[in-house]
């Protein structure tokens, strides 16, 4: 439902915008709205960098509050016990006496409960830190960017993934290798038993994409290429009457941009689904104001009014464009994070391998 009255507005706001020769808000409508189609639709589905991934990593230590709480707790069973200890010098009972110690070993419980936290929490932020960029790091690593024995940043690891604070996290190599992600994870299991490495492409464990699931995502990614295919024939008849070269120059630009994202369909088919208003509400509207364009332009008019609407277009054009190059750059992200998973297993089994550049220069 609101797709629809989405799509109804852009389309009624562009019509209106044909009609009164006014696209003065045009380009700031549309600007808006593909900002908005690229952060919520492409962003969530698209791997950031695994570490900023909240499906691989957590964002924000999730006991840091609880740290604090349990110290400021703490500290109010030790005040209580220590004055009231005092208070109590020469006329206490056996009762009261005890009430006393069990405030104080509880203050005690919760105070290294609390700096316990307080650790782990450092310690997270630091990991994360030392990760980087990089779905792997040894323990020993780790554990010299917090000033710590291995075994102790290995019980840190373990609590922090039983935790979910490394969602997909495993150590492995008895206890050496920290790998964080499952697809760095399979590629590793798939190396060290002598197999080929599959093409590992991140998903939701939830995600298992059955025969029908298939082909309808194929269906989609059909309809997307059909569409545009459409709409570039549309462009190319634009394309050889318009006679304004600056702008001629933008469509083609536009032109190869919607050709970019076909082709990037054509090969993961997977990524149709999260393509639906792209295909829907903004090509069709970028195919309207290029052929507007056109035919204002064929007019051959002085008036100010059609003037400042083929400035409009040319401005809006440049907008989109940008926001077509954005899209093929976060289609083609996760898998720019396969290969990077891929490049960061092979670098550290030729390590291991003593195959890396640093060892032959040892032997030298």
């Amino acid at each position: 439902m609101e797709e629809n009255n989405f799509k109804k507005s852009l389309e009624n706001n562009i019509d209106k915008a044909i009609y009164n020769k006014d696209f003065s808000n045009i380009s700031q409508n549309i600007k808006e709205s593909l900002d908005t189609f690229i952060d919520k639709k492409l962003n969530p589905v698209s791997s950031k960098k695994p570490i900023k991934n909240p499906k691989i990593c957590k964002q924000n230590s999730p006991e840091k509050l609880k740290a604090h709480t349990y110290k400021r707790v703490s500290f109010g069973l030790l005040t209580t016990a220590a004055f009231g200890t005092i208070s109590l010098i020469g006329a206490f009972s056996l009762e009261d006496l005890m009430y006393m110690v069990l405030f104080g070993i509880s203050g005690l419980y919760l105070l290294k409960k609390s700096k316990f936290l307080e650790r782990i929490s450092h310690n997270f932020e630091r990991f994360k830190k030392e990760l980087g960029p990089n779905t792997f790091i040894h323990i020993k690593d780790l554990a010299s960017a917090v000033g710590q024995n291995e075994d102790k940043t290995i019980k840190d690891l373990l609590y922090m993934i039983n935790k979910g604070y490394f969602k997909q996290g495993r150590i492995v190599e008895d206890d050496s290798l920290f790998i964080l992600d499952i697809p760095t994870f399979d590629l590793y299991k798939e190396s060290k038993m002598g197999l080929a490495p599959s093409k590992a492409i991140y998903r939701d464990d939830d995600k298992s994409y059955n025969n029908a699931q298939m082909d309808k995502i194929k269906e989609r990614a059909k309809k997307i290429i059909t569409a545009s295919k459409a709409s570039i024939g549309s462009i190319d008849l634009c394309i050889s009457r318009i006679e304004n070269r600056a702008f001629l120059e933008k469509v083609i630009e536009v032109k190869k941009s919607i050709q970019n994202i076909t082709n990037i369909i054509k090969r993961y088919p997977e990524k149709a689904y999260i393509l639906n208003k792209f295909i829907e509400y903004f090509l069709p509207t970028t195919v309207k104001l290029i052929e507007a364009y056109t035919e204002y332009e064929m007019m051959g008019s002085d008036d100010k009014e059609i003037l400042s609407s083929l400035k409009e277009i040319d401005e809006t054009l440049v907008i989109i464009n940008a926001a077509f190059e954005k899209i093929c750059l976060e289609l083609l992200e996760d898998r720019n994070m396969d290969i990077k998973a891929d490049i960061d297993t092979m670098k550290l089994l030729f390590k291991q391998e003593g195959y890396m550049g640093e060892d032959f220069n040892k032997e030298d």
